[in-house]
């Protein structure tokens, strides 16, 4: 059973519990189910008021670290990087200058990762991209399928290089882009067919292992392709 240490009388005092419950979490001790105790017992252990310790939950669940279901009690949830992503998507969504920032962002992180993918993919990486871009050849059209395809496209070239930090900064720029790629007037189908060559050739660069194609590939690839900006 996790322990819980008595705090001592500070400001933002529920920050304390706050950084107990989160470090228990990330340790281990409390894992993807478990009950977290409930408010007045929590208080008890703690030596706090049920003020604070609710504070330390609503906290807890606005990280997506637990998730409190009346009736049932408070659990641990299973960390994803889907939650990452949702939570950094929401925080940025609303930012001024969105896509102009978005899409310098999406230069700035996927140039550099086409290079880095093509030093480091494997066989398997390769026929994934390969299927991805054969799925997205079969849409003639800008539609959710497609988006949502082209995503995983860009994702799975993030995750050839091995680096997990790389594919989930490459989830949370797709996903800030993707509404705006469905459902702006000013972005139609035309450029479709040139974007599917561009996957092809992002594709041969990284498969014939040269950095320097793939980087220019993925560069080419995202100007022309960029959103309007007005």
């Amino acid at each position: 059973m996790p322990v819980y240490l008595p705090i001592k009388p500070k400001e933002r005092l529920y920050q304390e519990i706050v950084d107990q419950i989160q470090q228990q979490i990330l340790s281990g001790a409390l894992k993807p189910g478990d009950q977290i105790p409930a408010e007045r017992d929590l208080a008890e252990r703690f030596g706090v008021s049920r003020t604070a310790v609710r504070e330390a939950i609503k906290s807890l669940t606005e990280k997506g670290l637990i998730e409190v279901f009346v009736g049932r009690g408070t659990f641990v949830t299973n960390l994803s990087p889907d939650r990452v992503v949702e939570s950094m998507t929401l925080l940025l969504r609303n930012e001024p200058h969105n896509v102009a920032s978005v899409q310098e962002a999406r230069e700035l992180l996927e140039i550099p990762t086409a290079r880095l993918t093509a030093i480091r993919r494997t066989d398997a990486h390769i026929a994934r991209l390969r299927a991805i871009s054969a799925e997205l050849e079969e849409e003639n059209s800008i539609s959710a399928r497609l988006v949502d395809g082209d995503t995983e496209f860009h994702v799975e070239v993030a995750r050839a290089t091995g680096n997990p930090v790389l594919v989930l900064l490459s989830q949370t720029i797709v996903a800030l882009l993707r509404t705006e790629r469905l459902y702006r007037d000013d972005f139609d189908g035309s450029r479709l067919p040139t974007a599917l060559a561009d996957h092809r050739d992002i594709i041969d660069a990284i498969a014939d292992r040269d950095p320097d194609r793939a980087a220019q590939a993925m560069s080419d690839h995202l100007a022309r392709v960029a959103l309007p900006l007005a």
